[in-house]
């Protein structure tokens, strides 16, 4: 039993157990990481598309849900394996054709992995971003107006602040906030999905290396 509830695994049971509002949740908090990371193998955005409809296909069609435990991995680990499948056995398949023969390959997938992807976790840390920056943007909008233009934008305080009608130590301040909201908001995100006190804590340590 997870040491705390999480939205995640809340989202993963009801899944299994049919509900459709909650495979359209998972499907949509994991198929852009997911589709990027497969576009990165050399895929075109075409192909990747679709072999990012086949990793969630998959996963519900062959009951991937079934094996998922947070005692035995975390999720992103076992979709990773299920896309590291499909893109194999897409690419087997692609083999097989040129040769004239029709070997499959059959889905296998480690339920108990651990495995960690650099290149997938860049992706998963970008939405990660997206999703505190989308609330952000929601609770404190002038947070993130102030925030946005002084870390994406590039722009000085004093240009921000004749743009956004503030002064500039307000600027300052809401910079500052907006950083440390961010933050939270951040970790209140891989708080929704880790299975324990330490898997958090963890989580955060090993993710922090992919935040610019």
């Amino acid at each position: 039993m997870p040491a705390f509830e999480t939205t995640l695994w809340s989202v993963i049971r009801s899944a299994r157990a049919g509900g459709p509002d909650a495979a359209t949740s998972l499907v949509t908090r994991y198929r852009e990481p997911v589709r990027r990371w497969i576009k990165g193998r050399g895929f075109s955005d075409a192909d990747s598309e679709d072999l990012a409809q086949e990793v969630f296909v998959r996963v519900f069609a062959d009951n991937i849900l079934a094996k998922a435990d947070p005692a035995r991995g975390r999720f992103r680990s076992l979709l990773l394996a299920v896309a590291r499948n499909v893109v194999l056995h897409h690419r087997e398949h692609e083999g097989a054709q040129k040769r004239g023969a029709g070997k499959v390959v059959p889905l296998d997938v480690d339920v108990a992995s651990r495995d960690r992807d650099a290149d997938f976790d860049r992706e998963w840390v970008a939405t990660l971003i997206q999703a505190a920056l989308d609330r952000l943007a929601k609770d404190h909008p002038t947070y993130f107006a102030a925030l946005k233009l002084a870390l994406f934008d590039q722009k000085p305080h004093k240009e921000i602040a004749a743009e956004l009608k503030r002064t500039e130590d307000q600027v300052r301040n809401d910079v500052s906030r907006g950083r440390a909201k961010l933050i939270d908001l951040l970790h209140d995100e891989i708080r929704s999905y880790s299975s324990s006190g330490d898997e958090f804590q963890e989580e955060v340590r090993y993710l922090s290396q992919f935040f610019g």
